[in-house]
């Protein structure tokens, strides 16, 4: 580490002592507290320690404000799983996250923090944590108290061999003293190879509007086609715009509004890696509107209604009845439906938008 100074009253110079940590849930506190000090944590993040992800609790979880995802695994050198185990850990959690559903993770956060983790109306942070589950978009980072050669080509390695969505780094949090003061000094490595990994995944995203989505549905999932054709005939003859996403697999949707312009959410395809392409009804924004806003519940009932007797629906509308719109699962396969119940599952959005 570089040298560090620090001028004393008298006017001399003299360098801080190592404090180090006695625990690595010292380490975990002042990260959870302040995930600013984690490399690419965007401002308006919010962390959780503990989180319980089914291997064992992560030491902390953030999500920012972009819906990004960063897991943190802190070590001190004393420990030895800092050579070798906190790899293979971290990895583990992430798998355990990989296609976890969002409410699902809610639920975990809330589990974990007593908070909600997003505030009512933030739908689009939401949908983006969403869709960074699904694709398996993390940052990883290792905190230590001190990075050594062997961590430090393990990280060179990692980045290299893993996929273009997971970036790894690792950063050594030396902690400080001077008399009353405590100085903490962040050292990274390997953001560099971590933000050129990213910035090649991003340039090879593809905008998925309805004809490229159709391409690829052609050369995947030659059996959805014909579905997904009836499924954008449906929206352009109720005036529904599909609005494609930027992301590495095949991902769009549109805005459901009411009469007056209130968006109350959206329908969208998505694809899974065993379900396929997928139709998601989600009504969690018209859930969280003022009553003054909100659809009648006579509306809202109809609508039900007419979702659960629509064979492949059936499943869908009870959930949204019993969450009261809540909750957007389960995802319909888009192949499964035959074209009759598609039509009426998409028509049946028209009774909201009344």
């Amino acid at each position: 580490m570089e040298q560090i100074l620090i001028r004393q009253m008298d006017g001399c110079w003299r360098e801080p002592a190592a404090a180090g940590y006695a625990l690595e849930a010292e380490l975990q506190e002042i990260l959870a507290a302040h995930p600013e000090l984690i490399p690419g944590v965007r401002g308006g993040a919010a962390a959780c320690r503990e989180f319980q992800s089914g291997v064992g609790p992560a030491d902390v979880v953030v999500v920012d404000a972009s819906g990004d995802l960063t897991l943190v695994e802190c070590k001190l050198a004393a420990n030895p799983q800092v050579r070798r185990e906190i790899v293979g850990q971290m990895f583990d959690y992430a798998a355990r996250l990989w296609k976890l559903d969002i409410d699902d993770f809610e639920a975990k956060w809330r589990t974990a923090t007593g908070d909600d983790l997003f505030a009512a109306g933030d739908e689009k942070a939401r949908d983006d944590l969403a869709r960074n589950l699904q694709n398996g978009q993390f940052r990883i980072v290792l905190a230590v108290d001190a990075i050594n050669d062997r961590l430090k080509r393990m990280i060179e390695y990692l980045n290299a061999m893993s996929g273009p969505e997971t970036t790894i780094i690792a950063v050594e949090y030396v902690r400080l003293v001077q008399g009353e003061i405590e100085i903490l000094v962040p050292r990274t490595y390997g953001q560099e190879l971590a933000e050129a990994k990213a910035a090649d995944a991003r340039d090879r995203r593809t905008i998925w509007d309805l004809e490229t989505y159709r391409i690829w549905l052609e050369t995947n999932e030659p059996e959805t086609v014909p579905n997904f054709s009836v499924f954008a005939d449906e929206l352009e003859a109720m005036e529904l715009e599909f609005v494609g996403s930027l992301s590495g697999l095949p991902t769009g949707g549109a805005a459901v509004r009411d009469s007056a312009g209130n968006q109350l959410g959206t329908v969208s395809l998505f694809h899974y890696s065993v379900l396929g392409t997928a139709i998601e009804f989600n009504f969690i924004r018209m859930s969280q509107m003022p009553d003054a806003d909100a659809q009648p519940p006579a509306a809202r009932s109809r609508f039900l209604d007419e979702v659960e007797v629509i064979p492949g629906f059936e499943g869908l509308g009870r959930n949204l009845r019993a969450t009261a719109f809540k909750s957007r699962k389960p995802n319909v396969s888009l192949a499964a439906l035959d074209v009759d119940a598609l039509r009426r599952g998409l028509r049946a959005v028209d009774i909201l938008r009344r």
